[in-house]
C-alpha cells in the first residue's frame, strides 16, 4: 500500500525540468536531507526533534505498475513518552513522476489519481527554510486519500505522536492522512522544499512539517 505513496512521502515531487531533451534524467542514487521545524504551526508538541533523508535506491524495469524508481526514507524521531522511533519505510513511483511532463501535466489538469492516493496541484507560493534557503514560486501541491497499512514502520511515528503505544498492533486505523509540499525546480529526489504531513488517529490529529536541508 503505502509503498506506492508518495514523504511523505513523501517522492512524487521531481527536478526532472533541468534534464535535457536528449539527456534524460536518471535519478538513481540521489539524497535529499530534512529537518523537523518544531514550531507548533507545522509541528505538534508531543514531537521533540526529527530529521529524515530520501534517497533513490533501485530501478524497477518490471514492477507491477511499469517501470519505477524506489525511493527510501529513512527518519529519526523523538517522540514525547514513546521516545525514539527510528526506521526505513520505502515506495515504488512510476519513472513518468521523474519526468518534467508530469509536473507540466499537473499544473494543467490540477489531479492525478492512483488507486492509493490523490494529487492536487494548488497554486504556487515562495518559501524560506530554516537554513535560510529562498525558493521563489513553488508548485504547492497535496497528496490526499493516502492508503497506509498499520504495519507500514512509517505507521508507529503518527501512533506514538498520538499517544498510542505504536507496537500494540490493534491500534486505530489513521485516517485523513495527508502531504502538502512547495516543490522548488532543481532539487534532488523529492524536489521538496516544504513537506507538511498531518493525520488523524483515535481523534487526535497529528502533524510534523520538514524543511529541506541544503
Amino acid at each position: 500500500m503505502i509503498r506506492h505513496i508518495l514523504v511523505a512521502v513523501l517522492s512524487i515531487f521531481t527536478t526532472a525540468a533541468t534534464a535535457r531533451a536528449d539527456s534524460p534524467r536518471n535519478p538513481l542514487g540521489e539524497t535529499a536531507n530534512y529537518q523537523l521545524d518544531k514550531a507548533t504551526t507545522r509541528t505538534s508538541g508531543v514531537i521533540q526533534s526529527g530529521t529524515g533523508a530520501a534517497k533513490v535506491t533501485e530501478f524497477l524495469p518490471d514492477h507491477e505498475s511499469g517501470p519505477s524508481y524506489n525511493v527510501s526514507l529513512d527518519y529519526d524521531f523523538m517522540v514525547q513518552f514513546y521516545g525514539r522511533q527510528k526506521g526505513t519505510t520505502k515506495w515504488a513511483f512510476r519513472d513518468e513522476f521523474f519526468t518534467p511532463e508530469f509536473m507540466e501535466n499537473l499544473r494543467r489538469t490540477g489531479t492525478y489519481e492512483t488507486p492509493d492516493y490523490k494529487i492536487r496541484h494548488e497554486g504556487y507560493g515562495d518559501a524560506r527554510n530554516m537554513d535560510g534557503g529562498v525558493y521563489p514560486h513553488c508548485d504547492k501541491v497535496l497528496i490526499y486519500d493516502i492508503k497506509m497499512s498499520e504495519s507500514n514502520p512509517f505507521s508507529e511515528l503518527i501512533y506514538a505522536a498520538a499517544g498510542l503505544d505504536p507496537y500494540r498492533g490493534d491500534n486505530p486505523q489513521i485516517e485523513d492522512l495527508k502531504l502538502a509540499a512547495h516543490v522548488f525546480t532543481g532539487l534532488p529526489v523529492l524536489g521538496a522544499v516544504k513537506l507538511d504531513l498531518s493525520g488523524t488517529a483515535q481523534g487526535m490529529k497529528i502533524k510534523a512539517g520538514f524543511d529541506y536541508k541544503r
